[in-house]
């Protein structure tokens, strides 16, 4: 008797766990989305639950992107810290990925509205533009390039409203979708240029404020791309023509104060913002 009765012991206490950890998801990203709604500034979960870990923060981010699409829908994906400076700033040893919104998609010289944010930032990116469906894992560059159908010049502008920036941790990045707010896209380009090889300088009001190269993220941009796409697949997304796919800063990310910007990118373009 005793012998049959420790087993199923165990088991349910693994259902009770499995229950309350999947309750404790839903809390937390429901937490968010009220603060989201309220227009505060986030929670870091991390001080909800110190006991958080990358993979729970993934599917909290899931549910949180799942509730904000009541009257959205998404525009593509998102790597970030995707520069080894960027993940010392962030404390985090790995990079990190999110949703883009289609409410947040710009193209043209866009005017930005500094009112729509709490901490607006800057960041100077590349593009890729899906022509196929992509569902499963991709092990090779060659078989991604087949689901590109151009790059493009790209700005990224997320949101750093967090209720508090020391304490901020990885895990609050992932699960609060990567501070994804708004980006520009500039005209498809072929993708057969070497990204990687893609200098950037970004100005305001006519001073230089930002460098980088195609290859500060990861190393390559391709490389960069197929990370971000397996990272998504992994997580139960299906990428699909049309989606964008943004690499991550090239250069800093910086802070996203009101002027006249220009992001010229040379042979991929250029793309000028205000932001007020």
């Amino acid at each position: 008797m005793r012998k049959r009765y420790i087993p199923v012991m165990a088991l349910l206490l693994m259902v009770m766990l499995s229950v309350t950890a999947w309750s404790s998801t839903d809390d937390m990203a429901r937490l968010l989305v009220e603060a989201h709604m309220n227009n505060e500034l986030l929670p870091l979960l991390s001080q909800t639950d110190s006991r958080l870990d990358i993979s729970q923060a993934y599917e909290i981010q899931k549910k949180y992107v799942t509730m904000r699409l009541d009257g959205d829908s998404i525009a593509g994906y998102k790597a970030g810290l995707t520069t080894p400076g960027a993940r010392e700033k962030f404390r985090v040893s790995e990079s990190v990925a999110g949703v883009l919104y289609r409410s947040g998609k710009k193209s043209g010289s866009p005017l930005i509205l500094s009112e729509a944010f709490a901490r607006p930032m800057i960041e100077t990116e590349i593009a890729f533009y899906v022509k196929r469906a992509i569902n499963q894992r991709i092990c090779y560059v060659e078989d991604l390039k087949s689901h590109i159908g151009a790059v493009l010049p790209a700005i990224e502008l997320p949101d750093l409203n967090f209720a508090d920036l020391k304490a901020l941790k990885g895990v609050d990045l992932i699960a609060a979708n990567v501070s994804a707010t708004q980006f520009i896209v500039g005209n498809k380009k072929n993708k057969a240029m070497d990204l990687d090889a893609v200098n950037v300088v970004l100005t305001r009001n006519g001073e230089t404020v930002n460098e980088g190269k195609g290859s500060d993220a990861m190393g390559s941009q391709w490389e960069a791309v197929m990370w971000l796409v397996d990272t998504m697949v992994s997580k139960g997304w299906t990428i699909k023509p049309g989606d964008v796919l943004l690499t991550g800063a090239l250069g800093n990310m910086i802070p996203g104060k009101p002027g006249l910007y220009k992001a010229d990118f040379g042979k991929l373009g250029v793309i000028e913002f205000e932001i007020r």
